[in-house]
């Protein structure tokens, strides 16, 4: 590997890990966040910090990548499964080159956006703060020598040094149900966000995040002067009519009139039918969105196709999948998928916390509204009740029992009699029970 170019101020290895996200059984560099993999995205933060990304198949190349940058040049560590806005690992460097140590790890004060995603992490923790496996070193020539406890004795020598964090947080009323009295959810808008992917959720959780992070980040850097126009063109203080001005939407779109939208970025060649209500969501390009369907505080994936009347609440469709549900709710649907509309996505637990499979054991994860996740390529029919929190893999089929259904209709049927399904046939109200 060639010294890094003097174009960049230093240069971020990004360390392979063999981390598995189930059931897609694939690496988080692979996991979506709203158009883009997480690779995609580490590129991209990259280049906007003007660092050289390069990757690192083991510890001892990721000493020899770091160690290979001019003495002008700093090195920034981290783990291909983590996700980290532009923002936030800017700030991390501006503040370790503030200070006198030579090797500093990314530490955070626990606040609504990262106690958001961080059930299921593997972070280290000291009271209010946290610790990400995201490490600068000010001269990479120093490096500790690389060998099999490398990662763990950069955990106990690097220096905590906390990254200022801002956001705003609305709460959000829950139901109340079971055993719990009225509570409120702390979302969080801020594009100062981390989150080591280590499992589905977390790509759950990392998209309902997305609407603060993607739309912070155009209304602020990216289209201030077009924010500032739409915002006064609302001619009122309203919150809710500056949102419904506030919608960015691509070229190619074919978008009904009667279709309501707020506060939302639509991609290129989105397809929106008649009498369709989007708020706070990312609809990706070429998603279909037809007549009657509700979008709230969701990602559509690229290629998606939500059908009539289906109503999404904070979940996440990978590109390519077809969602036709009536209701689905924080639930996470892989590429190529399908679930049809009469399908139950339990997604609340009247008592304690929704648990998940988690490196073989059931983990809490600190949430009473959590419904499931489906594979890719999996289909679940009509009539198929799955509790919370579970995982149906990939290229599963699940159908509603034979006997559910009327696939026997006899010929003698006598005209205004009750009848009633047993074992799939038509029979007299009463003969079931014989």
């Amino acid at each position: 590997m060639m010294a890094s170019s003097g174009r960049y101020k230093g240069r971020m290895v990004v360390l392979r890990t063999d981390t598995v996200i189930t059931p897609f059984n694939e690496h988080p560099r692979l996991s979506i966040f709203t158009d883009q993999t997480i690779e995609a995205w580490q590129h991209d933060t990259a280049s906007k910090s003007k660092l050289e990304l390069v990757k690192a198949d083991s510890p001892e190349q990721a000493v020899e990548l770091l160690a290979e940058c001019k003495p002008t040049q700093f090195g920034v560590l981290i783990l291909d499964r983590h996700f980290i806005t532009p923002k936030i690992l800017k700030d991390f460097i501006r503040v370790s080159k503030k200070s006198d140590s030579e090797c500093l790890r990314l530490s955070l004060t626990r606040n609504a956006s990262v106690e958001y995603t961080e059930p299921l992490q593997t972070l280290d923790k000291n009271g209010d703060r946290i610790a990400h496996d995201i490490y600068f070193f000010k001269n990479s020539r120093s490096v500790l020598p690389a060998d099999g406890e490398w990662l763990s004795e950069l955990r106990k020598l690097a220096t905590w040094i906390d990254v200022p964090k801002k956001e705003l947080v609305r709460n959000i009323p829950l139901p109340t149900i079971g055993e719990r009295k009225a509570t409120t959810m702390r979302y969080p808008v801020t594009t100062s966000v981390v989150v080591s992917i280590e499992h589905w959720v977390h790509i759950l959780w990392l998209n309902q995040l997305s609407f603060g992070i993607r739309w912070v980040d155009l209304v602020l850097r990216q289209r201030p002067f077009w924010a500032l126009f739409k915002a006064f063109s609302a001619l009122s203080f309203n919150i809710e009519n500056i949102m419904n001005r506030l919608v960015s939407r691509g070229s190619g779109c074919k978008i009904h009139p009667t279709a309501q939208i707020s506060g939302s970025i639509i991609g290129s060649g989105v397809t929106i039918g008649p009498n369709v209500t989007i708020r706070n969501s990312y609809i990706c390009p070429n998603a279909v969105i037809q007549d009657h369907a509700v979008i709230l505080n969701s990602v559509i994936g690229e290629d998606a196709l939500v059908l009539e009347n289906t109503f999404l609440v904070s979940s996440t469709c990978y590109p390519e999948s077809t969602v036709g549900n009536y209701k689905l709710q924080v639930s996470l649907i892989g590429r190529g998928a399908y679930v049809n509309a009469w399908a139950g996505f339990v997604d609340a637990k009247f008592v304690g916390s929704v648990n998940v499979s988690h490196k073989g054991e059931l983990t809490s994860t600190n949430r009473s509204f959590l419904g499931s996740v489906v594979g890719h390529g999996a289909k679940v029919a009509a009539k198929v009740l799955i509790h919370p929190g579970r995982e149906i893999p990939n290229e599963t089929v699940i159908v509603m029992r034979p006997d559910e259904i009327v696939s026997v209709v006899p010929d003698d049927i006598e005209p205004n009699q009750p009848l009633v399904r047993h074992e799939g046939t038509l029979v007299p109200l009463g003969m079931e029970k014989s």
